[in-house]
């Protein structure tokens, strides 16, 4: 009896040890359409963001810290980086449409662009429309008539909502959030935080 409940407690532990950012890792693995990859295919580590465009961190991180790392890590090969395009909130006024427009604008090139563009109307009175995302796709350099058919067309909302959901099923209820090897990195950490922890994945590799 006592193997035995020594037995179980270890399972129980290896379940625990489960590594909740891995679901997110899979999660996009298996369900390509859903999220937005930049960098090598084979890179050993990746990384998957979930921001929010209504998010002042998320904008902070992203025309900042974020543009460090791809230079250093994402440019070179290193990482792969996986944006997962999520809202906080589906209710009157969340930022689901400014996630449907993220994936109308990784249908074409340029999507880093576009993904800090898209932060950058947080100040505007174009934030969350049609005409601010719009205006960030046409600082991208996107085909403008294949934007605009995209977003009419409003066949990303259930992927959206679907990301929302594999969101939660991590642990995941505040942006920016990144899972990042078998942590979640929550918040607009210092750079040296995330370039830690790439190094010390890359050197496990």
């Amino acid at each position: 009896m006592v193997i035995g409940g020594m037995v179980l407690v270890g399972l129980m532990a290896v379940a625990l040890r489960e590594p909740e950012t891995l679901k997110l890792e899979r999660y996009c693995e298996q369900n390509p359409e859903n999220c937005i990859v930049e960098g090598a295919a084979n890179a050993l580590v990746t990384v998957v963001e979930v921001s929010d465009y209504g998010c002042g961190h998320c904008r902070n991180f992203n025309t900042d810290t974020a543009v460090k790392l791809h230079q250093q890590y994402v440019e070179t090969g290193q990482v792969k980086w996986v944006v997962m395009p999520f809202a906080l909130s589906s209710q009157p006024g969340g930022t689901i449409p400014s996630a449907i427009a993220a994936l109308c604008a990784a249908e074409q090139d340029n999507f880093p662009a576009y993904h800090r563009a898209a932060f950058d109307l947080q100040s505007s009175p174009l934030y969350n429309t049609t005409e601010g995302f719009q205006t960030a796709a046409a600082s991208a350099g996107l085909d403008m008539t294949a934007f605009a058919a995209c977003l009419a067309d409003n066949d990303y909302e259930q992927v959206v909502r679907r990301n929302m959901q594999a969101a939660a099923s991590a642990g995941i209820n505040s942006t920016p959030s990144f899972a990042l090897g078998a942590d979640i990195i929550r918040g607009n950490l210092p750079l040296a935080v995330f370039q830690q922890r790439i190094e010390s994945l890359l050197g496990s590799n």
